[in-house]
């Protein structure tokens, strides 16, 4: 076989490989996760004896929102009203795969607060827990919610 015909068949060959290698752009994260919902209950709010606030995670890499390789956003949003006046939000995590652990208070407006946090590539186990206070009443635990993310 001739060195032209060879040149032209390893051509042939690598050029789907490179233009899949040069064009490739970045791969999007994936969605937000539910990690569950935290009930207030028997707390009186606004005439209600419960509120729910939903809780997400999401794994980067993504660009908006900026969330980093090996990092995850948390976030919470009202999942049913009435909406708590006030409230704190924590996070515990363990990366189960590397062993790293941490506490991070969710920050923000209530009820939609957020926190990127560096859990690092791997199995993620997660509680969020937190406290509700309102206008006109006392403070008032949530049930925790938990949650399992795999961060790339």
């Amino acid at each position: 076989m001739s060195a032209l015909r060879i040149t032209r068949r390893i051509l042939v060959a690598a050029a789907p490989v490179a233009a899949a290698v040069l064009f490739t752009g970045v791969a999007a994260a994936a969605p937000p996760q539910g990690m569950g919902t935290a009930v207030t209950i028997g707390c009186l709010n606004q005439g209600s004896l419960a509120s729910a606030t939903a809780v997400t995670a999401q794994a980067g890499p993504e660009a908006s929102p900026a969330i980093g390789a090996g990092q995850v956003l948390f976030s919470t949003a009202p999942a049913l009203g009435p909406v708590p006046a006030a409230g704190q939000v924590t996070v515990g995590w363990l990366n189960r795969d590397t062993g790293q652990a941490g506490l991070t208070e969710l920050v923000g407006t209530y009820p939609n607060l957020s926190a990127v946090v560096n859990t690092g590539p791997g199995n993620v186990l997660t509680t969020v827990f937190g406290s509700v206070g309102l206008a006109s009443g006392p403070i008032c635990n949530s049930t925790p919610a938990t949650g399992m993310i795999f961060v790339p």
